[in-house]
């Protein structure tokens, strides 16, 4: 749910703030400066104990807005830095050739960003997925704390951790899999010849 309430929220505050609007330019800068500039393990107790302190609400969901705002930071950065990446004559050779700002955004500059942002995309899964770890602070029994209970019940350290240590891995695992398959499409360099030249005649 985070990976993806964070991945929505990134994206559309950077389309609010693609165009240089000044209040939502603002309004982004102070969010991102507070959220980025916090322990994420501070933020989820503010959040539990101070902001929804008086409010019946689940520590789950309490979780998933903290990591969203943390992560959706993240996605903002990382779509910034991609874009930014991408040579202004990218834009003036689609407006030259009749595209609006918009298309020109998803059909030309977009697709040449994703490839400098998907391996950094990747990497702030794996590091969500270990920072979950936290949430046992406000009394979520995650897959570390539920190792801790299991550990507490056997007396037997060695094989709860073990276990815990791999069920990350083949999380990190599916997810960065995942992450390069997505990125064949977007980056020239991984696709075969086959699927660049799709539509082209090579016989001439």
């Amino acid at each position: 749910m985070t990976i993806l309430f964070g991945t929505l929220l990134g994206f559309g505050v950077f389309m609010l703030c693609r165009n240089g609007n000044p209040a939502a330019n603002l309004v982004t800068r102070f969010c991102l400066w507070l959220v980025q500039g916090m322990l994420m393990v501070v933020l989820l107790m503010i959040l539990y104990y101070v902001i929804f302190g008086s409010v019946a609400i689940s520590g789950i969901l309490v979780a998933v807005i903290d990591f969203t705002l943390t992560f959706g930071a993240a996605v903002f950065g990382l779509l910034k830095m991609g874009v930014g990446a991408v040579e202004n004559g990218q834009y003036e050779a689609a407006y030259a050739l009749g595209f609006s700002n918009r298309r020109t955004f998803f059909e030309v500059i977009l697709p040449q960003a994703l490839p400098h942002v998907l391996p950094a995309y990747k990497g702030e899964i794996v590091g969500l997925i270990k920072a979950t770890a936290i949430v046992g602070y406000i009394a979520v029994q995650d897959l570390t704390k539920m190792g801790d209970i299991v550990r507490s019940r056997t007396y037997e350290a060695f094989f709860p951790l073990i276990a815990v240590m791999i069920i990350y891995f083949v999380l990190e695992g599916l997810i960065g899999f995942l992450i390069s398959r997505i990125s064949l499409g977007f980056n020239p360099k991984r696709r075969s010849r086959e699927s660049i030249l799709k539509g082209v005649e090579t016989d001439d």
